[in-house]
């Protein structure tokens, strides 16, 4: 959430700022909104001055040896008057803060002066190329392709299950997966990230507090049972950043890294008919995740180390990708800056997303109510958060499948991942050799 004082203060420059992310700014309707909950908060403040004034006024005529009490009960009905006025315009007032919250809530995040101008994906700004695409003397195949028809991938017999964009690996496709997952994971301990472990299903206030809710709720899968309301995480940013809802922590604790690989859910309500084949947008899927907690001042060293963790995965992979930073038009709603890690897929001739790492600033501290207490200023200030992919298993996988496809139809393993998969290659059909 954005800070109000700062949108009121400097309106225009925030309107021009939210109009880059496809957000309109109703000026006047905030200005207006605001200034009629300042009033009626003003309003209230006389009025219950005014009822302390008549309470001690009937106090003190209930002290005096021969009391008035013609006068006494003429105070207290007048003060009833007044106190029913402040009941409603305290009602007022919750249902007047309930609209400014909801309006907040559903306003984005400002990119900060380092992300591109852009209306969409097509305007991302390509940082670096790391590493050499790989050559084939063959033309390589998708990964869903070779997958089936090495019987190491099932997306019939998943869609019998669950219907489109899920997908069941079986045999050396289910051992690969479990090599990267493993890989995955002590890469991020190596990288000095705390494991934690944590619930997929949260509650609406902790899907609101990374800004996820109220927007996005019809990309959200949602349970109800007996009459409670749980949400399938779409990300463990979500469970993970917080952690720390509500709560002050000590300077010194900054800052904190956790690393979290858990099952992910996403309805996908936005791309239909975008990526049907294969594993690559799914309704379910296992990823780890790095999240951040920093002070302002640790905010962006913080950042920079967090994407160099997640290319030093993909440089352990031997994988060749960019590195690229988001525009405007394509940033995440929580997200100032944005750097998209984008591997080369050959069976597809293009780069796709394998790694996305955000830096939100305060947005989501003061969504959550997520503090630290300021040793300088002893005043109690809000955390930077900031999160990536580190990475997404079923897209390592594929990764993994399309670059290290062979000519005879075998797939090689990587070197790091023969610690967790002990052989050579999976060959043509489907065997660990």
């Amino acid at each position: 959430m954005l800070d109000l004082k700062k949108i009121l203060e400097n309106i225009d420059e925030y309107a021009q700022k939210l109009s880059y992310k496809k957000f309109n700014l109703d000026k006047d309707y905030l200005i207006n909104l605001n200034n009629k909950i300042s009033s009626i908060r003003t309003e209230c403040q006389q009025l219950q001055s005014e009822r302390n004034k008549g309470a001690d006024k009937v106090g003190q005529l209930m002290r005096e040896k021969d009391k008035n009490l013609k006068e006494i009960e003429q105070i207290k009905a007048e003060m009833s008057k007044v106190s029913d006025k402040v009941k409603a315009l305290e009602s007022e007032l919750n249902t007047l803060e309930n609209e400014l919250r909801n309006y907040m809530m559903r306003m984005p995040n400002i990119p900060d002066e380092k992300t591109p101008i852009g209306k969409d994906e097509d305007e991302n700004v390509v940082l670096q190329y790391v590493g050499q695409k790989p050559n084939f003397d063959f033309q390589p195949l998708e990964h869903h392709i070779l997958g089936e028809k090495m019987d190491i991938l099932d997306m019939d017999r998943a869609s019998k299950l669950s219907g489109a964009r899920f997908s069941v690996l079986k045999g050396a496709g289910a051992r690969l997966e479990m090599a990267v997952r493993n890989f995955l994971f002590e890469c991020a301990i190596e990288n000095g990230y705390t494991p934690v472990s944590v619930p997929v299903l949260v509650g609406r206030n902790i899907m609101e507090g990374t800004g996820q809710l109220p927007k996005f709720e019809e990309d959200m899968f949602k349970t109800v049972s007996n009459g409670k309301e749980l949400f399938l995480i779409p990300t463990a940013e979500v469970p993970v950043t917080n952690l720390f809802n509500n709560e002050i922590l000590n300077e010194d604790e900054l800052p904190i890294r956790y690393s979290c690989l858990s099952n992910c859910f996403r309805v996908e309500a936005g791309s239909a008919g975008k990526d049907v084949k294969g594993m690559f947008r799914q309704h379910q899927f296992d990823k780890v995740e790095m999240v951040r907690f920093a002070t302002p001042k640790q905010s962006w060293a913080e950042f920079d180390s967090l994407v160099n963790c997640a290319k030093k995965i993909l440089d352990k992979l031997k994988l060749h990708y960019r590195v690229v930073a988001l525009c405007t038009g394509d940033l995440g709603f929580s997200a100032c800056y944005c750097n998209d890690l984008e591997v080369w897929l050959p069976g597809q001739n293009k780069y796709r997303e394998i790694s996305s790492c955000s830096n939100m600033l305060d947005f989501q501290a003061r969504r959550a109510n997520m503090r630290y207490k300021n040793k300088e200023t002893k005043k109690n200030e809000y955390i930077h958060t900031m999160n990536g992919s580190g990475l997404p298993i079923g897209r390592t996988v594929i990764a993994i499948i399309e670059n290290y496809q062979q000519k005879d139809g075998s797939i090689l393993i990587p070197e790091v991942l023969k610690k967790y998969l002990p052989y050579e290659k999976i060959d043509a059909n489907g065997q660990l050799v």
